[in-house]
């Protein structure tokens, strides 16, 4: 059969990040906006449609929602494929090109149904914006077609703080993780914008967004995100000596684990110290209600805050009957300072903030970390500021933020943090106060 060349319109901007897909088998590419990222992504997809060696191949483009994978995706997967022979399929989002060994199929799908990824196979697998996809959908439903033909995948995004993208991408800097790659692209780096433009954008944007946005800094928060991670990495790093919280009362709170995959955890405050934390998994509510008494016998807190909601009413009333003095914490009832917050549990994780700022100890502990870092406001049209939902979290993180909502209950009657603990944080030179009554309110 007679061949004929065919030439696609894409020259690569960075020639050397589609070497690096040629060789590891799982990519993180952290690009500022604007630097090309989907063309490079979906070019890349079309070549290893056609140079696949494999009948029927399968090819996928994943987006957070699929109209998102089509507003910036679809018309560059035609564009670039018109020279080419092709079967368009605008329903499903779908090019069918000719490859080596038959077809393969280039598929647009959206990581808001992962019902729709589940059941097939890839061979390769392009996840973009995946700071914005549920983390499930990567560890449950990609990963998982990509074993029986040793698929690919590329991960693209901008950082938006601790989540999915952020962990693939320290996880793929580790040495031992040979199949995997890194390569991180601020706008100092590529030459993409015009410089006056890059200072026209950074003056606009502020620099905590444009560090984000267009420098590439996992560390920056989110607009919308309560505690910085660089505040909590700070914060896991201080020590103090015993005397500065030795003499504070012992503040405890208990989150009640829900469902299978949750833990409980008691968290003991004292002063400025957070001491680590005791997380249990599996355990039933007849030995939780066993570990608290112990704990309650042992260190006598001055109070003990447990989560009531659903299961944990039951753990609150066993308490009760028992003789343990136990407050019963509703993270969704009225707010202290209630006009200000929605609910008690913006107001205690905004007290929490409050006492990290003021020089807090928090234990060393990436998932904590994670999990305090995730926690996002906003307002209502009355001013008020409310969280985002627990669930959402879930979905944001791959679990339940049961370790930072365990910690947030120790500030459940929003305790004040006192002139003595402050400038014992600030100055290391005065002692803690013991004064504080944490049932006054």
């Amino acid at each position: 059969m007679k061949q004929k060349e065919i030439i696609i319109q894409y020259i690569p901007r960075f020639p050397e990040l589609h070497e690096a897909l040629e060789k590891f088998r799982f990519c993180v590419f952290v690009m500022h906006r604007r630097a090309g990222k989907t063309v490079m992504a979906i070019n890349h997809l079309i070549k290893q449609a056609l140079l696949c060696d494999k009948p029927f191949g399968h090819f996928a483009f994943i987006a957070p929602f699929r109209t998102q994978a089509k507003s910036i995706a679809w018309e560059y997967a035609k564009h670039y494929t018109a020279v080419l022979p092709r079967t368009v399929n605008e329903s499903e989002l779908s090019i069918t090109l000719p490859s080596r060994n038959g077809s393969a199929k280039i598929r647009l799908f959206g990581a808001d149904n992962p019902d729709a990824l589940r059941g097939l196979y890839y061979d390769f697998v392009v996840m973009d914006e995946v700071a914005q996809c549920k983390a499930e959908v990567w560890s449950e439903v990609v990963r998982p077609s990509l074993a029986d033909r040793d698929g690919r995948c590329l991960f693209i995004a901008t950082p938006q703080g601790p989540n999915l993208f952020r962990d693939l991408y320290f996880y793929a800097q580790k040495e031992e993780n040979t199949d995997w790659f890194a390569a991180s692209y601020p706008v100092t780096k590529t030459s993409v914008l015009d410089l006056e433009e890059v200072e026209r954008i950074k003056a606009e944007l502020g620099p905590d967004a444009f560090a984000r946005e267009f420098l590439c800094d996992f560390n920056v928060a989110a607009a919308t995100t309560l505690i910085p991670l660089a505040l909590i990495q700070e914060a896991m790093r201080r020590e103090y000596p015993e005397h500065i919280w030795k003499d504070s009362p012992l503040i405890a709170g208990v989150d009640v684990a829900r469902y299978g995959d949750d833990s409980s955890v008691i968290t003991l405050r004292q002063g400025l110290v957070v001491h680590p934390q005791l997380i249990y998994k599996g355990l039933s509510l007849t030995d939780l209600c066993g570990r608290v008494v112990s704990l309650y016998n042992e260190k006598n807190p001055a109070v003990l805050f447990v989560d009531a909601i659903g299961v944990g009413a039951g753990l609150v009333d066993r308490l009760r009957e028992l003789g343990i003095p136990v407050v019963e914490a509703l993270a969704s009832a009225r707010a202290i300072k209630a006009e200000k917050f929605v609910n008690r549990r913006a107001e205690m994780y905004t007290e929490l903030a409050d006492w990290l700022r003021a020089g807090g100890k928090l234990p060393d502990d990436p998932s904590l970390a994670e999990e305090l870092a995730a926690q996002e406001y906003e307002f209502t049209s009355t001013g008020k500021m409310l969280l985002l939902k627990k669930d959402k979290i879930k979905e944001k993180i791959g679990r339940s933020p049961d370790k930072s909502d365990s910690l947030a209950l120790c500030w459940f009657n929003a305790a004040p943090i006192t002139t003595e603990e402050y400038h014992a944080g600030l100055k290391l030179n005065t002692e803690a106060d013991t004064a504080y009554e944490p049932l006054e309110y």
